[in-house]
């Protein structure tokens, strides 16, 4: 008889099952894979001239849709049905890359694994939308390039906040209330873990818009953009997690 089968007869208990070392969905390192791609192709295969229109091509720029700013014709026809999804695609450098990707990585996953794939790209798409809504409602006539994840980002922050934080257990972390139901606002309001990271997290945009970022170096923060899709996911997610639930 083998050793694994010693093991396995004592108590009739099976081996016991190690988690894997790297368990992240892999729509998330899907979209991290694509983030990066789309970065490098911009920056290191594309030259000055191709790069910036690129840039043009795909961020949005909410000016474009009103009276239009000679630069805004300049971009491809079409371009300002795209830009509203592909602007989440784009990264001023690295660290911007680098930064929304831990993010993504963190409450992407708790997000992903609660809704499954198609639900989850969903939710991604409306939370996309909303950070550039609110974005284009408070700079309407702004000419100036919007990219960046954030505003999903910050969708899945909110939505992780509906179920993620309430119920925290050791050991498990965001993945702790993944099969539960999703708390009323209220609840989720009154449980000091959401609470305090909803006061920082707006708090620490209301910085931004005050803007303390470039005191520290950065450049403008689309922190519109970011209370628009947190804001989303907040609110939204259980309208996407009923119908998960019901494919499911």
């Amino acid at each position: 008889m083998s050793q694994d089968e010693l093991i396995t007869d004592r108590g009739s208990r099976p081996p016991r099952q190690h988690p894997p070392a790297f368990n992240v969905p892999g729509i998330i390192l899907v979209l991290v894979a694509a983030f990066g791609f789309v970065h490098a192709f911009r920056t290191l295969w594309l030259g000055p001239v191709a790069g910036s229109q690129f840039l043009l091509d795909f961020a949005f720029v909410p000016g474009c849709y009103g009276a239009l700013e000679e630069v805004c014709h300049l971009r491809s026809p079409g371009a300002d049905l795209w830009s509203v999804v592909t602007y989440s695609f784009l990264h001023g450098d690295w660290t911007h890359f680098g930064v929304n990707t831990v993010w993504l990585l963190a409450f992407g996953t708790p997000v992903a694994r609660r809704l499954g794939t198609q639900w989850f790209l969903v939710f991604c798409l409306v939370g996309v939308l909303a950070g550039a809504a609110a974005f284009y409602v408070v700079n309407p006539t702004l000419v100036v390039p919007v990219i960046g994840a954030s505003g999903v980002v910050s969708a899945l922050m909110g939505g992780a906040s509906r179920f993620a934080f309430v119920r925290l257990a050791p050991g498990r972390g965001l993945d702790a209330g993944i099969n539960e139901p999703c708390v009323p606002i209220r609840e989720a309001l009154a449980n000091r873990t959401v609470l305090v990271f909803v006061i920082a997290f707006f708090a620490t945009n209301f910085f931004l818009g005050a803007g303390f970022a470039g005191a520290f170096g950065g450049g403008q923060v689309a922190w519109e953009a970011h209370l628009g899709g947190f804001l989303l996911g907040f609110l939204a997610l259980p309208l996407f997690d009923e119908r998960a639930r019901l494919r499911r």
